[in-house]
């Protein structure tokens, strides 16, 4: 379990330094050092299901989204045919790059991988409900990191595909993690929905501010800027109705 922490916090580390090469100007090191850091994330994540299997090591529902989040938003900027150092390029890969660090430290510093994992995870709806929430929290954080950059340029055309590319998917993900969840509830438990469940609870209410924010994309009721700025507040939502119930109590770095 050591060994696997380690990995993490490497890939947090370099993230964050890939973060402050970006803000110095050096795109080319920040790449490099952002690769970097998916690969360890991505070897903590295999090395945690690894230790696992058979069943679902469910309290990765947060600490397994930086890497997904910066592979995926890297990938969209190649997809968008955005520029390494374009104002909007360099403004999107920031915002993710924000993103995966703060949900990285704070899982290490609120680590909540001491459960007892139990037998009902090894139901491949359990395996699907936690695959499907990081690939859905990460493809909403992209579109948050969109929106920061059509706020810093309203007249660019790829962060506004790129927005909607990532939001809907982010949404569809979000939408099969819930029902996966309810499906892996009524095989294991007999109900659909653990309604004392605060995490449930959260996620729905994340699930429903983005019906809110896609309505308002459909109708075009608001603004461009308006809906950016509705973006990042999605994005807040999503940190802490979205991560928060997959955090623990307090931590020391490095104190395993």
């Amino acid at each position: 379990m050591v060994e696997a922490r380690i990995l993490i916090a490497c890939a947090v580390i370099l993230l964050a330094t890939a973060l402050a090469a970006d803000l110095g100007g050096l795109s080319r090191a920040a790449r490099a050092l952002a690769l970097a850091g998916v690969a360890a994330g991505l070897a903590y994540i295999g090395r945690r299901y690894w230790l696992a299997l058979p069943m679902t090591p469910m309290f990765m529902g947060s600490v397994a989204v930086p890497p997904v989040l910066v592979g995926l938003g890297l990938a969209a900027l190649r997809r968008e045919g955005v520029a390494d150092d374009a104002p909007e390029g360099r403004a999107m890969r920031r915002c993710v790059l924000a993103f995966a660090v703060v949900v990285g430290a704070l899982s290490i510093l609120f680590p909540r991988d001491f459960y007892l994992p139990f037998l009902k995870t090894t139901s491949i709806f359990a395996q699907l409900m936690l695959a499907f929430a990081v690939l859905g929290k990460a493809c909403l954080l992209i579109a948050a990191a969109w929106a920061a950059a059509i706020l810093r340029n309203p007249e660019t055309a790829a962060p506004h595909r790129g927005l909607l590319h990532a939001l809907v998917l982010g949404f569809a993900f979000w939408t099969l993690s819930l029902l996966s969840g309810e499906m892996w509830s009524y095989r294991g438990w007999g109900i659909p929905v653990v309604w004392e469940d605060p995490a449930i609870i959260a996620s729905m209410g994340v699930w429903f501010f983005f019906v809110g924010l896609m309505h308002l994309h459909l109708t075009r009721a608001w603004t461009v800027r308006a809906r950016a700025a509705a973006m990042l507040t999605g994005a807040a939502a999503v940190l802490v109705l979205g991560c928060g119930p997959d955090l623990g109590p307090f931590h020391p770095p490095f104190a395993w």
